[in-house]
């Protein structure tokens, strides 16, 4: 396989192909609300090829999803069997990460396909906390929402977080975990809900998978 066609892309594009790789690397997902330039790029079929072919060789991929407006890079088919290779996108997610990803997950799927962006206020979030008894100061509510930013799940402004601020909440959120981990942990919240409530000391810590 050659990289002829980086030769003929001009400064700008060059620049915009580099991005997009590095991105998807750090952060696995491109969402056209956060990052307009990068995902219009890689909504160009002829882009999206040049560089699914360039992450196949290291074991990678990307999706691109047209309705939903995001990128995600996926481990490559060719190389999902092969010995010796790591699955990629591993997480691992702390007690408060997995207790905020599954309220954001309800306040989701609440409000999905109700409008062309899902908003919700961050008073929300402390709302449901409340309601199943999740104790989680409000810095550790914080440095979970930061994680998920980060991965481009949400977005938000964190230089003011106030009740009434507001937190997008993007379709990549459905992918943060696969359907056997979020059952798996549901059953055991639920369990732990129903003898004590959600206590901090219970230390649900997952390795979670960015899965299709």
């Amino acid at each position: 396989m050659t990289y002829d066609f980086l030769e003929k892309l001009q400064d700008e594009e060059l620049l915009k192909f580099k991005r997009c790789i590095r991105k998807l690397l750090d952060s696995t997902f491109i969402v056209a609300d956060k990052d307009p330039a990068l995902y219009d790029y890689l909504s160009y079929s002829s882009n999206s090829v040049d560089v699914s072919n360039y992450l196949k060789v290291i074991g990678y991929d990307i999706v691109v999803d047209d309705d939903f407006k995001y990128a995600m890079l996926v481990q490559s088919e060719t190389d999902i069997d092969t010995v010796g290779l790591k699955r990629i996108n591993h997480v691992s997610f702390t007690n408060n990460e997995v207790l905020t990803l599954l309220i954001l997950w309800q306040l989701f799927l609440e409000r999905f396909g109700k409008a062309d962006k899902t908003y919700i206020e961050f008073g929300e979030i402390i709302d449901i906390q409340k309601q199943y008894a999740v104790d989680m100061k409000p810095n550790e509510l914080k440095n979970a929402l930061r994680t998920f930013k980060r991965f481009s799940l949400i977005n938000y402004n964190e230089t003011e977080i106030k009740e009434d601020s507001i937190v997008t909440l993007y379709p990549t959120l459905q992918f943060a975990m696969d359907k056997e981990q979020f059952a798996n942990i549901v059953t055991d919240m639920i369990d732990n809900l129903n003898d004590e409530g959600f206590e901090e000391e219970n230390d649900i810590e997952e390795e979670t998978e960015w899965a299709r």
